[in-house]
């Protein structure tokens, strides 16, 4: 079907097409545009098979697309984030939510697999469950654009956080069995050496930002981000985090800058710099989303959410997840859990945590099917509570001659 290159071109271009209609609409009605993605990747797969064709294995290239998307994803994130110290509170709750829920969901839902599943070992169990618990930036951030502001950085920061957080606990999971003293040393130094390859790195970015005049630099950037990151990764380092400081360090120039280093560059030129290297992270961010989401729905099956066993092993796990969430919000952070609670939807970094997940540990309860449910409930269930959130967003006021005019 696709042998004609033009047929393929035509194909991606609705595609990406159809991605931007469906922000459009998520915008308007608050159904989430990954949904609509998802549900396109399935019908196609149905027009696909009744045509004859028979799709390839999809498990390679949606690894290959979640790797890259969660390096956009965190990066396009820590670009938001601005270390202002009225916001440090919030920066700090927005962590401990994070992880502390993460934590609590994780070891919650390993719990209840070894309760059924005695014969497995509470590790086996624990490495199946964390990609569960981890609340998805790249559905969650997009959504909630329309909230009121402090509502909307604490979502932001807290679904960064569960990200980031979520992939170094997956990644200590699988490569140690036991946390004993060793592996505390491991990870401070681990942390250690991923902060300055951060920093050296960074610098080097801002003198070529500054001091180069070609127009294509910021995809060179990117290149060489992804270089870094995957090298780390062969060497068992925490490169996500390596990811997260360089977004950082670039958005917050007068927190880690310093007086020496802002008087070498010209802060005019950088500072144009980095927005442009914002908006194509953004762009880029929001490609891989589209393909990755398109692709995922296209390699499962609709007929899985009609599995008796899959719908029930789901439905545990939302309740649980929503049930930690609410008792969190509401007696330990003591905030005003609407609309907060809804909106811990499960996508990218669940399904890329769900393929890694090494032989050995795979024991097949938590399934594609499974995945798919939690997937869709979750951000269903968010989607009901942004449209019941009756925050008004501020209107702006402008003043033409003297006389105040509301924006529609």
């Amino acid at each position: 079907m696709f042998s004609d290159s033009y047929t393929l071109i035509i194909s991606i271009s609705l595609l990406v097409i159809l991605s931007y209609l469906y922000s459009a609409i998520s915008a308007k009605t608050k159904i989430p545009s990954v949904l609509l993605l998802l549900f396109t990747g399935i019908i196609f797969t149905a027009v696909y098979h009744n045509a004859g064709y028979e799709l390839p294995d999809t498990k390679t290239a949606l690894q290959f697309l979640g790797i890259i998307g969660v390096i956009l994803i965190v990066l396009e994130g820590s670009l938001e984030l601005k270390l202002e110290k009225e916001k440090m509170g919030l920066i700090g709750k927005s962590f401990l939510s994070a992880l502390i829920i993460l934590l609590v969901s994780a070891f919650s839902i390993a719990g209840g697999i070894k309760l059924i599943f005695s014969e497995l070992t509470f590790h086996v169990c624990l490495v199946n469950a964390i990609p569960l618990a981890v609340i998805s930036s790249a559905i969650a951030i997009p959504s909630v654009e329309q909230m009121e502001e402090n509502k909307k950085e604490f979502i932001v920061y807290e679904s960064i956080f569960s990200d980031i957080l979520g992939i170094l606990v997956f990644n200590i999971a699988i490569s140690n069995e036991t946390l004993e003293s060793v592996n505390y040393l491991w990870l401070g130094g681990d942390l250690i050496i991923v902060l300055l390859i951060s920093v050296a790195f960074t610098v080097m970015m801002l003198f070529f930002i500054n001091k180069t005049t070609m127009n294509i630099k910021f995809f060179l950037m990117l290149a060489i981000l992804m270089l870094f990151y995957a090298v780390g990764k062969k060497y068992h380092l925490s490169a996500l985090l390596m990811i997260l400081f360089f977004g950082l360090f670039l958005n917050n120039l007068d927190v880690f800058g310093g007086k020496k280093l802002i008087q070498k560059v010209d802060i005019f030129k950088l500072r144009q710099g980095i927005d442009r290297f914002r908006l194509i992270t953004n762009e880029s961010a929001f490609l891989i989303r589209t393909f990755f989401f398109f692709t995922f729905g296209a390699s499962v099956s609709i007929a899985l959410l009609f599995d008796f066993r899959i719908a029930i092993t789901g439905t545990i796990i939302v309740l649980l997840l929503y049930g930690i969430r609410f008792l969190y919000l509401k007696f330990l952070m003591r905030r005003n859990v609407y609309p907060e609670l809804f909106i811990a939807p499960r996508g990218l970094i669940t399904i890329l945590l769900y393929y890694a997940i090494p032989k050995e540990y795979s024991i097949g309860i938590i399934s594609e099917g499974v995945l798919f449910f939690v997937i869709l409930v979750t951000s269903l269930v968010m989607m009901f509570g942004l449209m019941r959130d009756k925050t008004d967003i501020p209107e702006m006021e402008i003043y033409v001659g003297g006389e105040k005019v509301k924006e529609d």
